[in-house]
Order: structure tokens, then C-alpha cells, then sequence
């Protein structure tokens, strides 16, 4: 027999899981499909900014989510290739947390609130059918299944295949980067409080303190850079310090921790279309913003939630199929689409040697609060 549910959201991570928490929150029969099995390490620059605060409340998570790590940054330091350090104070303290720690426990959040919640599910297929949806998904590598709900929450990350089954149109973007991260092993001192980013060509990095002490390192590089620097990350990674010196020294104070790298791709930074077939999109899903802006997660949080009280508008009859879709291009795009051309704007900035060494010599923090600012629009 197929089941049936009034929604499916496909893709557990902070975006997914904040639907999947609301929906089932407000009494729906909520399925969250995840192809990996949490916990599980992420390609992220685990940091979560203040913004991210009020869906946290909205979650009833925020409680336990601060009091999973200890880690608070209240400062930062951008270093720019030519060796200039531009140090800023960041508007309220953000957490450092993993997204190991953080995914697990917002999925939990979602099962919790009563959403069947399935890892090891990959989803292949979702289509409009009669007056809902048929969904088609592998569950731990067995046989297909297919499930009927009433309305469909895409939450699946950066990118996946089924992007390229609905032909999305962000696929033919020449410009593509990469991501990747290291651990490095918890030190008493280093980093307390702060995260730092370093530019170098074709990219940036940063590096920051999670729960336990522990030290993350994520960053971007350009498809070109990184084909140019050699195989493996480790080799893209002594490319980026050789192009920053502050990175370099910072590094040679730290010790590997025990994860070791991590790479993902292709990303693309660019708003995406919010809705896909009747199908809304949160998250990364929707749109990624670039790292450095620190507002990845909470963006991705409060997509989220929209998109689950948007959907809940259509169940509970106010909307039709349509409108529901309407209504939630229009909604995301006065929430986000501002953030996203800034984004874009200062990525063209910073990446760009000459332009950007001038532009932190004469603007210096006033440039870096203007793009913090800017960026949570």
C-alpha cells in the first residue's frame, strides 16, 4: 500500500529539519527523507551567527543548541593576501558549533515534534500528481518506493542529482567553486573568541573554534585554482598558504585532528529559483550564500521555517497548489534576494587582489561591517 502524508521535505540538514519541526509541530503527517545517516561531518564553516537566534526560538532548539557548545565569537580578522589584517567586532556573539553536532540535533528536534524522519533515503524522483505529489525514493539501498503527499519541501543542500533531473537552470553556470575543510586539534588559547578569514587567489578560507576546542578550517576555491593547484586537497591547501602569510603561520601552530579533509562540489553562489514544479526550495536548495558572510545556517534556518508556513497555508486551504507556489517565490525573494547580490558583490571584491588590498587599505572595518550589515538584509 503507499503511504501518504500531508508533507515531504527531502534533505535533513538545518533548512530541512526547521520544516520538517514546524509542519509536524502544527499537526501534519510530515515524512523528512535524508540520504546520509546522522551524525555525520559537513563541508561548513560551522558558525552560527546571532541571526540565527530567533528561529532557534521558533524551533524550541535554542536552549539546547547553546548548551551544546561553549563557544562563543564575539571578534573577527580578515587577512588579505598582501598581509594587511582588517580586525572587526561582530554585532552580537555567534556560536561555534559543528554541523555534526548541530544536524543531529535538529533532526531530533524534527522527530521529536513527530515527523517520520528516515536517513539513508535518497529521493529520485518528485512530480505534481493530481491535487498533491508522488515522491520516489531509495530507503538503505533497497527497492524503490513511492509516497503521495499533499505538499513537497526541497531542503536538499548545494547540489544533487536531482537538480539535474529538474533541469535546473543554475547548472549552466560557468562559474563554479569548490569547498573543503580540515580539523585541527583543540588548543587552550588559540582562536578563543574569534574566527578568522584569509584570502588568497582563486579563494578564501577561515578557521574557528567548535565544541570541545576543536578547530575547524573551511573555505572555497575556484574550479580553475583548484585544478591549477595540484591533485588532493592537501595540495590546494599549501597553494592558499603560500598565498597568504597569515594563514600560513596561523597553521603552523595547530596540530591535524582526526576527521581530515573534506571536500564538496560543484557549489554555485547564486540564488536559485525558490520553487521548482510546484516544489519549494530552502535552504541551499534555494540559494547559496558565500561563507565569509557568516550567514549560511541562519538563512538557511529561517528558509526553512518560511517554507513550512507557507505550505502550511496551503493545507490548511488557504492557498491552492499554485498560489502556495506564488506565495513563496514572492516571500523568499523580499526576504533573501538582497543578501544574495550583496554577497555576490563583495565575493567580486575580495577575490580580486588589487581591488581588494585597496579596498581593505582605505575602507578597512567600515567595509567589513557594511558587508555584515548588507549581508543579513
Amino acid at each position: 500500500m503507499t503511504e501518504s502524508f500531508d508533507a515531504v521535505v527531502v534533505g535533513a540538514g538545518p533548512a530541512g529539519s526547521a520544516a520538517a519541526t514546524v509542519l509536524a509541530g502544527s499537526g501534519r503527517a510530515v515524512l523528512l527523507l535524508e540520504k546520509d545517516v546522522f551524525p555525520r561531518h559537513k563541508v561548513c564553516g560551522e558558525f552560527l551567527s546571532p541571526d540565527a537566534l530567533p528561529s532557534l526560538d521558533r524551533l524550541g532548539a535554542r536552549a539546547e543548541i547553546e548548551s551544546a557548545t561553549a563557544e562563543r565569537m564575539t571578534r573577527g580578522a580578515l587577512h588579505l593576501p598582501g598581509g594587511r589584517a582588517v580586525r572587526f567586532e561582530l554585532p552580537r556573539p555567534a556560536l561555534g558549533i559543528s554541523r555534526l553536532r548541530l544536524d543531529d540535533l535538529l533532526a531530533k528536534r524534527a522527530s521529536g515534534a513527530g515527523a517520520d524522519v528516515r536517513f539513508g533515503a535518497r529521493v529520485v524522483g518528485a512530480w505534481p500528481h493530481d491535487s498533491g505529489f508522488r515522491v520516489r525514493f531509495v530507503f538503505r539501498q533497497e527497492e524503490e518506493s513511492e509516497v503521495h503527499t499533499r505538499a513537497v519541501i526541497g531542503a536538499w543542500g548545494r547540489w544533487d542529482a536531482l537538480d539535474r533531473a529538474f533541469e535546473r537552470r543554475f547548472l549552466s553556470r560557468r562559474s563554479r567553486f569548490f569547498g573543503w575543510s580540515r580539523d585541527y586539534a583543540p588548543e587552550a588559547a588559540f582562536l578563543q573568541g574569534e574566527v578568522r578569514l584569509y584570502v588568497f587567489g582563486g579563494g578564501y578560507c577561515g578557521l574557528s573554534r567548535v565544541e570541545g576546542g576543536a578547530i575547524n578550517l573551511a573555505g572555497i576555491v575556484s574550479e580553475n585554482v583548484r585544478a591549477r593547484a595540484g591533485r588532493g586537497w592537501e595540495a590546494l591547501l599549501t597553494r592558499a598558504r603560500r598565498g597568504n602569510r597569515a594563514l600560513d603561520a596561523d597553521l603552523s601552530k595547530l596540530s591535524p585532528g582526526p576527521i581530515g579533509f573534506l571536500g564538496t562540489g560543484p557549489v554555485f553562489f547564486t540564488a536559485k529559483p525558490p520553487t521548482e514544479d510546484g516544489i519549494l526550495m530552502a535552504g541551499d536548495a534555494a540559494g547559496v550564500l558565500d561563507p565569509f558572510s557568516g550567514e549560511g545556517q541562519a538563512a538557511a534556518l529561517a528558509s526553512g521555517i518560511l517554507a513550512a508556513e507557507t505550505a502550511e497555508r496551503h493545507l490548511s486551504g488557504e492557498l491552492s497548489r499554485e498560489e502556495c507556489a506564488r506565495a513563496y517565490s514572492a516571500a523568499w525573494r523580499r526576504r533573501f534576494a538582497k543578501r544574495f547580490a550583496w554577497s555576490a558583490a563583495f565575493r567580486r571584491l575580495i577575490l580580486n587582489r588589487v581591488i581588494g588590498s585597496v579596498a581593505g587599505r582605505l575602507a578597512g572595518p567600515r567595509l567589513v561591517r557594511f558587508a555584515i550589515t548588507a549581508t543579513r538584509r
